[in-house]
């Protein structure tokens, strides 16, 4: 003899819940799960994923295996009632009229301590405290270290040319040439006229010339004076540059020509 009990042992599963929600426990010991999840599940009706992938299946097989044998006893209970008492409780075979009641049974034991319910949802959030008081002013922080050195501005323009420097001094005057041979004696005259003039002597070769430099405004030497002519009012100074180089003669006008003009 066996007797049924009031209400099924466990819970539901699941139950459906609002949208986008996490999965909770209720007041009622029931999971709640979203409405997207609640959907989807209700429309699954092929397990077939969970043989075909071998990684589940390994995992899952002892259930799946104890699912099986509680779903045939499932299916043999079920046809043994709908046999034995048909498919309308109300009319069920087995249901005979209510007897009378009987005489009130002893107090039975205290049952144990029921079970500790679930724990009740949070409250609500209480409201924020008042802002405290404004802290001190902080200590001054330590000086940033110093900042890279910045890019060289572009070059200013140039300056202007100075004055013109003052004229150099006049280069000494080269030392005299050597004086040439006296000439040959005359032959002694007769007595009265008197004799010719003995012819003159040649030329003594000129002295070596003395070194004249030629200077710009800055006094740096470009070159050495060759040789000094004078021409027809002229003057034309011949020089070269400090490699020895020929320049084109400088020219002056002497006090004569500028009289002409």
């Amino acid at each position: 003899m066996a007797n049924i009990n009031d209400d099924i042992r466990g819970k539901k599963l699941y139950k459906e819940g609002s949208e986008g929600q996490d999965a909770v426990k209720d007041v009622n010991g029931e999971i709640v799960i979203s409405k997207e999840k609640a959907k989807e599940l209700d429309v699954l009706n092929d397990i077939s994923e969970l043989f075909n992938d071998d990684g589940i299946y390994q995992a899952n097989k002892f259930l799946l295996k104890q699912v099986e044998d509680l779903r045939q006893d499932v299916e043999e209970l079920h046809a043994f009632i709908k046999d034995a008492f048909g498919k309308d409780s109300t009319t069920a075979a087995s249901k005979g009229d209510k007897g009378d009641t009987g005489s009130q049974g002893p107090k039975g034991d205290t049952g144990n301590t029921g079970p500790q319910g679930p724990a009740g949802t949070n409250g609500t959030n209480g409201t924020n405290g008042s802002d405290g008081a404004k802290g001190d002013k902080g200590d001054k922080g330590d000086t940033g270290a110093r900042g890279i050195q910045g890019i060289q501005g572009p070059a200013g323009p140039t300056g202007s040319t100075g004055p013109k420097g003052d004229t150099g001094s006049k280069g000494d005057t080269g030392a005299a040439g050597a004086t040439g041979p006296q000439g040959p004696k005359g032959d002694t005259g007769a007595t009265g006229a008197t004799g010719a003039a003995g012819v003159d002597g040649r030329n003594g070769t000129n002295g070596s010339d003395a070194s004249i430099d030629v200077t710009d405004c800055r006094g740096t030497v470009s070159g050495t004076v060759k040789n000094i002519k004078i021409c027809d009012g002229y003057i034309d100074i011949n020089w070269v540059d400090v490699k020895g180089t020929s320049q084109t003669p400088i020219r002056c006008t002497t006090q004569a020509i500028k009289n002409k003009k």
